[in-house]
């Protein structure tokens, strides 16, 4: 799965890929220090990776597990019709202004029922105001708005939940440096 992070989420995701290889090579090192051969001190660390340095795709589904279990994205939502889930696997930003921050594009290799239950909620929660973006003619590129129609676009877009602000907000919540 694509999506657009924060810069600064995915400078967070990147200096923890670096903490994490670092402290399995010090632990390497210590266990061959103890007595083990290389070989051994590499398989007790592969035993140890899952859970003491897990990946970040990992990190990631864990975060968006948790965003997904908030009252607002919980659901239980009405299942994706074929229509539906072939929108959503297309490329391409979702209606709105652009959020004038510097983001990073990342590509995560999420469990598939946990990007379904990702697309669905998006989907679901976004509905309402994506139909009236739509039937007001409010969604397309190369249109020209007034400034009302402007308005009225930015007001009913900071309603959507895409997939990518779900994510963001999942990390930034959840994430490497979240407190708590």
């Amino acid at each position: 799965m694509t999506v657009w992070i924060y810069a600064y989420l995915a400078g967070q995701l990147d200096l923890l890929k670096k903490r994490y290889a670092e402290e399995q090579k010090a632990t390497l090192e210590e266990l061959v220090r103890q007595g083990n051969t290389k070989k051994e001190a590499r398989i007790i660390v592969a035993r140890m990776r899952p859970v003491e340095w897990p990946g970040l795709e990992t990190v990631v589904a864990r975060a968006v597990e948790r965003r997904l279990a908030e009252p607002d994205l919980a659901g239980p939502w009405r299942p994706l019709t074929m229509v539906e889930e072939e929108e959503l696997a297309l490329a391409g930003r979702w209606p709105g202004p652009s959020l004038g921050v510097t983001m990073r594009q990342r590509n995560y290799k999420l469990p598939a029922d946990l990007v379904t239950r990702l697309r669905t909620a998006a989907w679901r929660v976004s509905e309402k105001p994506l139909r009236e973006l739509r039937e007001r003619g409010l969604v397309g590129s190369g249109l020209v708005f007034s400034d009302a129609e402007k308005t009225m676009r930015d007001e009913l877009s900071k309603q959507l939940y895409p997939v990518p602000r779900i994510v963001r907000e999942a990390l930034a919540r959840y994430g490497p440096a979240a407190s708590g």
